[in-house]
């Protein structure tokens, strides 16, 4: 049977009109990719989130500041160089000087480069900025990485951008010859490059070199997978002649520069030459030399082979290869190409140790704009400094290892009671929310008796710090206030509810937070506490009613995040009164201050330690530091835990070392501490107490103290 010519014709033509539209949606298809890669993808950036600044003072005592364990934890070295490189330091005698590495926070005041400081033994005397010679009185040292949100779609990664003309041309030059000599003339495919590296692949009988242009890297490593397939290679091509079609060479190159892979700092891949500059030299972009400037470029074609860390001669050989094509294209002069070529290689130590604080981060997140980062190249954006302590994290974490099983369900918090930022925060394993609860009178017992001395109307308070109280079961023994608050807690709580009802005490406490209800039938009902709740009325005892809500200090860019509008309802209590509960719990000693007429208990913490039926609460608080620990289960050492706390908040540099002011309505008079009446001059058992102008004492004490029973039988 004879073919019909035209019907062949008709089913060829048919079938290049199917494989036309075919191609053409395929196009299309390749081409919204390139659309979306550039417009979307490629402007979403990681959000990196820091913790505070260490702050230094000029009077500080330098083994107090933490200084070298926070140096050690962000990968610094020790140096026998007088001026260290970045990312090194060089103690001498009477001197410190450290190389600070670039930070994005110098609008929140982190130093950065080479300061010194001078020590009068270990006590800071200056603090020198050596390029400018100028003197200040505090800085402000790199904060530490607390983890790395990614951009949706990929993994954690450092990549921060940086617009072309902030890159240095040098670097532009050496990674464009490097990389792509006919990037400037080609169209997305430069088929020289491609007969070039098949030659040379056919002769050394192994993969050697590949002909891929910059456009098809950035397409590679943006969206295609790293499979060696020809479907993968044949839409590699396609989608780089659309990108040079649908973008300008500036864009591309900004776009690769900003996302080339340059090995790894710790866990985080190091994606682009802005984070390369900053991870590997110490330095920022512009303070690069021609050396540096090689050696990145040499390190694109094998990040993790050509590493000086690793192998220092091929570093050489490749970083002086890059240095010939500078020097060849007239890029460089000679002087220059044989400074850099005589230069050592080598990449500055950074082998940060990171800060585990997974529930901190989840509140930090949930704190976040929802704009950022900013979809342009403002750097900025991207980073988040918080309101974290790592070494408090961190030692935190050590201590309650002590605790064995019972420290991995613990929950220990740090806060500043004045803007209620969290400094720290451990709560029970794989928890991200708060929990746990507990709590009762006698848990409560600070916020309870509160209004015990508090004076009601024009009425005397019903209890001063010394008032006399019978213990249950020795009707002749009496014991002060301050004992009962010490050692028999349950006893001063009855007390206190007998004495000022049940209405006014619930009242009280939901004053200070606590979801406290009373009714004739059931008396007062107390929901369970969490430990949010009591850290933050602590933080209210703290400030005397002016306490900030409990919250993750975050700023972006430098800018504080908007805060929540639910801040803390205002105190009615007498600051006087939550005064007095404060100087109750700073276990002032009889004797302590009979010898010194000056009040020093405002620099020494407040410590309260009291157990209900799950668990243990204790809490060690200044005037600018909160610390707070509950543990689950009874059987735990008073002592030992507050020990653990006393010593944990002294590592929490003071805020101010000016004394805070008593507030008004009080007056201090010298008590002793056995009688609650006035001290004589010669009486052993002297303390200084707060009272209610007009409630103290005015009899002298009668008491002789002498030892045993006949001698106090004989004082009275």
């Amino acid at each position: 049977m004879a073919l019909n010519p035209k019907k062949v014709w008709t089913v060829l033509k048919r079938t290049v009109q199917v494989l036309l539209v075919g191609l053409a949606a395929y196009a299309l298809v390749l081409a919204g990719v390139v659309l979306w890669t550039f417009e979307a993808k490629l402007k979403r950036w990681p959000i990196y989130l820091y913790s505070a600044p260490l702050t230094i003072v000029v009077g500080d005592q330098i083994s107090q500041t933490g200084l070298f364990d926070r140096l050690k934890r962000l990968g610094y070295a020790g140096s026998s160089d007088p001026v260290p490189e970045p990312g090194y330091w060089n103690r001498s005698l009477g001197e410190i000087a450290v190389f600070l590495k670039p930070v994005p926070f110098r609008a929140e005041g982190t130093v950065t480069g080479p300061i010194s400081f001078g020590l009068d033994f270990d006590r800071i005397r200056s603090i020198r900025l050596l390029r400018s010679l100028q003197e200040v009185e505090r800085i402000a040292i790199e904060s530490e990485l607390i983890q790395i949100i990614p951009a949706e779609g990929d993994e954690p990664e450092m990549c921060c951008p940086a617009q072309l003309d902030k890159i240095p041309q040098l670097l532009v030059d050496a990674i464009v010859l490097t990389e792509d000599g006919r990037f400037f003339s080609h169209s997305g495919i430069d088929v020289y490059s491609i007969v070039r590296a098949f030659r040379m692949n056919l002769k050394a009988g192994r993969y050697v070199e590949g002909g891929s242009t910059i456009s098809q890297q950035l397409i590679r490593m943006s969206v295609l997978s790293a499979e060696k397939t020809l479907a993968r290679k044949v839409n590699e091509v396609v989608m780089a002649l659309l990108t040079e079609v649908l973008y300008n060479k500036r864009t591309i190159l900004e776009a690769y520069l900003n996302r080339v892979y340059l090995g790894h700092a710790g866990p985080f891949p190091v994606r682009g030459v802005a984070e390369a500059a900053r991870h590997f030299f110490g330095k920022d972009l512009a303070e690069l030399n021609a050396a540096e400037c090689a050696l990145i470029a040499a390190t694109i074609k094998a990040p993790n082979v050509i590493n000086p860390q690793r192998n220092s001669e091929r570093a050489r050989g490749r970083r002086n290869m890059v240095l010939g094509l500078l020097f060849k294209e007239g890029k460089i002069s000679r002087e220059s190409y044989d400074e850099a070529v005589s230069a050592p290689v080598r990449m500055s130590r950074n082998t940060p140790v990171p800060v585990r604080a997974p529930a901190f981060v989840e509140l930090v997140k949930d704190s976040l704009p929802a704009d950022i980062p900013g979809k342009d190249l403002n750097a900025l954006q991207q980073h988040v400094l918080t309101s974290l302590d790592p070494l408090l994290q961190h030692d935190g974490e050590m201590a309650l290892r002590a605790f064995g099983k019972a420290g991995t369900q613990a929950y220990l918090i740090l806060a500043d009671p004045r803007s209620g930022e969290i400094g720290g925060l451990i709560t029970p394993s794989g928890a991200s929310r708060w929990s746990g609860d507990g709590g009762d009178l006698v848990s409560l017992l600070p916020f309870v008796t509160v209004p015990a001395l508090v004076p009601e109307k024009q009425q005397p308070p019903p209890y001063t710090l010394n008032s006399q109280l019978i213990v249950k079961g020795s009707p002749d023994k009496t014991i002060t206030l301050r004992h009962a608050f010490a050692g028999e807690k349950a006893l001063l709580a009855e007390r206190i509810l007998g004495s000022i009802g049940p209405e006014r005490m619930a009242a009280a406490l939901r004053e200070f937070g606590f979801p406290a209800e009373w009714n004739k039938d059931r008396g007062i009902t107390l929901k369970p506490v969490t430990p949010m709740a009591m850290a933050h009325s602590y933080c209210v005892l703290a400030t005397l009613g002016n306490a900030g809500t409990l919250r993750p200090g975050v700023r972006v860019g430098g800018m504080a995040t908007a805060q929540s509008q639910d801040g803390p309802k205002a105190i009615s209590v007498s600051p006087a009164g939550m005064f007095m509960v404060n100087h109750l719990m700073k276990g002032i000693g009889p004797a302590s201050l009979r010898t010194d007429p000056t009040d020093r208990s405002s620099m020494q913490p407040s410590v309260f330690t009291a157990h209900d039926s799950s668990g243990i609460w204790s809490v060690a608080y200044r005037d600018d530091a909160v610390l707070l620990l509950r543990l689950q289960g009874t059987s735990f050492n008073d002592r030992k835990v507050e020990r653990t706390l006393r010593r944990l908040l002294s590592g929490v540099a003071h805020a101010s070392e000016t004394a805070p002011r008593s507030p008004d309505g009080l007056v201090f008079r010298k008590i002793c501490a056995d009688s609650g009446f006035l001290g004589t001059s010669i009486c052993p058992r002297v303390i200084r107490e707060p009272f209610f102008k007009g409630t103290q004492p005015s009899e002298w004490c009668p008491l002789r103290h002498d030892p045993g029973p006949a001698g106090r039988a004989a004082g009275k």
